[in-house]
């Protein structure tokens, strides 16, 4: 029993790193790679992101005509490793192809990643998910600095981060193996094919009917926007290259780290309370880094900043939207869940010089962030808890009872070692 829950959270972690990895490659890349003017690249992005959300609403709806979610995503994984190649493409193509790649990109991806969240939420439970959830994000941050970092450095021969037209090819072969490793590693674990019947799917609309999804909706759309929003003043503030390169990294190892602790901590406690944490956490980043807009005061942020991550990443990106699914198929909700994060990508790079611009003081718009994150806790209050009272009851028994079994069998033991020791 307890080699399938392994081999399913394997299963579920191998293909979601697989599918995430090979997108924000993709887009990392067109984002720094492409060589665009500012407003080109926004519509570059941006039609990215259109094709990702169309492709992936057409996909949710198409859904429950998918039989065998399995089969199509392991074909969707080899068509991947297919497109791979066009990695090499980028920052060497007009603009009008560039937008094409985008679009392709975007289509794949889209496709197909409402099926892989729906077949994740369907292998796993309210009372495991996010601790798989946690560990995936783990592996997702390393499999990224693998593919786009260490492998294309060490082939290139190229410092670390130079993002240099040398570290394509490598990169390219790169993102080829890691849809390759996860085809194979698929095919040897051979998972358990799930289904769902049409009377377990719901509508858009009947979704967006449901409050605790607006409320978690709005608190994830809230926090993606501000910290999206707040990137480019950073990066404004301290145009240091070398600091804005160190804590992107502090930040990354934390957040993907502490992800695996909240995520077993959200599986025993409820999501509620840590994201309640998460947002006062940051709104104390903010406020700090208002008054002390210094090195010190950046390290402050990055830190929890890197704690807010740890938190939301696991439980918004691929837990909360499966928890209020239920027993119904979860693509739609899934698809719902990744809107604010797509849009407040687009939206960085859509109004970064404008913001720039605009900027009058830190403390007054650290300030104005703190209100909003403030803000925040109003939906966060009526939304309710998506691991139930019961679930929890029942997870600390369970924990009660294996923590007495075991001191059952040390007194056991001892017991035993004693009357060893008295014949």
């Amino acid at each position: 029993m307890k080699l399938n829950i392994y081999k399913g959270a394997i299963i579920n972690i191998v293909l979601v790193v697989n599918a995430l990895c090979w997108y924000m490659s993709y887009f990392s890349a067109l984002k720094t790679n492409s060589g665009f003017t500012s407003n080109n690249l926004v519509i570059i992005i941006g039609f990215n992101v259109l094709t990702v959300i169309l492709s992936a609403l057409l996909s949710s709806v198409l859904t429950q005509k998918i039989r065998n979610r399995l089969k199509f995503l392991f074909y969707w994984m080899g068509i991947g490793a297919l497109l791979s190649p066009i990695f090499l493409l980028i920052g060497n193509t007009p603009f009008y192809g560039t937008i094409a790649l985008a679009g392709i990109i975007g289509t794949y991806f889209g496709f197909g990643f409402p099926v892989l969240l729906g077949y994740y939420s369907a292998t796993t439970n309210n009372t495991n998910r996010a601790k798989i959830s946690g560990l995936t994000i783990f592996f997702t941050y390393i499999g990224f600095y693998i593919i786009n970092i260490i492998i294309p450095a060490a082939i290139s021969n190229t410092p670390p981060l130079s993002n240099t037209s040398n570290t394509l090819l490598p990169s390219a072969i790169s993102l080829i193996l890691w849809k390759l490793i996860g085809i194979i590693t698929i095919a040897l674990l051979k998972p358990t094919e799930t289904k769902i019947s049409n009377e377990e799917t719901s509508s858009y609309k009947n979704i967006l009917k449901m409050h605790p999804i607006l409320f978690y909706l709005l608190l994830w759309l809230i926090f993606s926007i501000v910290n999206n929003f707040a990137l480019p003043i950073l990066h404004h503030t301290f145009g240091n290259n070398n600091i804005i390169t160190t804590v992107s990294m502090i930040e990354t190892i934390l957040a993907g780290t502490l992800a695996i602790l909240f995520g077993f901590l959200a599986d025993r406690t409820g999501r509620k309370r840590l994201i309640f944490i998460g947002f006062v956490t940051l709104g104390l980043g903010y406020a700090v880094l208002g008054l002390l807009p210094t090195t010190g005061g950046l390290y402050f942020y990055t830190i929890v900043d890197g704690i807010a991550w740890g938190i939301f990443s696991p439980l918004f990106l691929l837990t909360i939207w499966g928890d209020l699914a239920g027993k119904k198929g979860s693509e739609k909700f899934f698809v719902i869940g990744l809107l604010p994060y797509l849009l407040s990508n687009f939206l960085e790079v859509a109004f970064s010089q404008y913001i720039i611009l605009s900027i009058t003081g830190l403390t007054t718009i650290f300030t104005f962030i703190c209100f909003f994150l403030f803000i925040a806790v109003i939906p966060l209050y009526l939304a309710p808890e998506t691991l139930s009272e019961q679930e929890i009851q029942e997870i600390k028994l369970k924990n009660y009872l294996k923590k007495a079994q075991t001191k059952v069998e040390k007194e056991t033991k001892k017991t035993q070692t004693n009357n060893n020791t008295t014949d």
